[in-house]
């Protein structure tokens, strides 16, 4: 496994799998009710990951997850630089990573704001933070989602992901632009809940995606 298939992979766990962890764990502790968010809307993410144990999960989990994507967006703008042959794909290279970097750095902020209590969380900056994240993560997927079809349609890019990658971004702008990515806030319908999970399903799968294109993105020592 290569330095990226590894970053592809622990991003998945840590970001999906904290969310479905903490939300197992707040069922079990009889902190959040028993039903099915994705058609539901019965909750939203973050008040799976408030009180109990599965708050300190949840916190410490979706920290690590934050920067694992930070790393991630690193790893594509390695994987995609060998593809940029002009100004435009440069200019277009540092809005992705620029975009993708401030979506990471949003969902720190949004989970280290967060108490045990909606009283006792910074909420009005965990929203903002949130926010940031999922429109910074549609941005920065559409400037790569452009420069993978371009570096593959040039013959420059080998991309074994790309059917599921291309449907996963169809569903991705669906479900932001028309629900999540100007509705987040303290209190949110049941459809804007329900969109907010699958578009964190969407992104995580998105996040997992690039396992199969990252064979060969290892961690290598530069020669002085």
């Amino acid at each position: 496994m290569s330095f990226g298939q590894l970053i592809a992979l622990a991003s998945f766990i840590f970001s999906a799998g904290t969310i479905a962890l903490t939300y197992w764990v707040g069922v079990s502790q009889e902190t959040v009710e028993v039903c099915v968010p994705f058609i539901t809307g019965c909750t939203d993410i973050t008040h799976t990951g408030l009180a109990g144990d599965a708050g300190f999960i949840f916190r410490g989990g979706m920290i690590s997850a934050s920067v694992l994507i930070l790393v991630w967006w690193h790893c594509m703008r390695v994987w995609l630089q060998p593809t940029i042959q002009t100004r435009g794909g440069r200019i277009n290279l540092n809005l992705m990573t620029f975009f993708g970097m401030l979506a990471g750095l949003g969902l720190v902020v949004s989970t280290a704001t967060l108490g045990s209590t909606k009283e006792l969380s910074s909420f009005s900056v965990h929203v903002r933070g949130a926010n940031i994240f999922f429109e910074g993560m549609l941005l920065a997927l559409s400037f790569h989602y452009y420069l993978m079809w371009r570096g593959r349609k040039n013959g420059l890019l080998n991309v074994p992901s790309f059917g599921i990658k291309s449907v996963l971004f169809v569903l991705i702008w669906i479900v932001l632009v028309a629900f999540v990515a100007n509705s987040i806030g303290e209190n949110m319908k049941s459809g804007t809940k329900i969109a907010e999970w699958w578009a964190t399903l969407f992104i995580c799968l998105y996040l997992l995606s690039a396992f199969w294109d990252w064979k060969k993105i290892k961690l290598q020592l530069a020669q002085g």
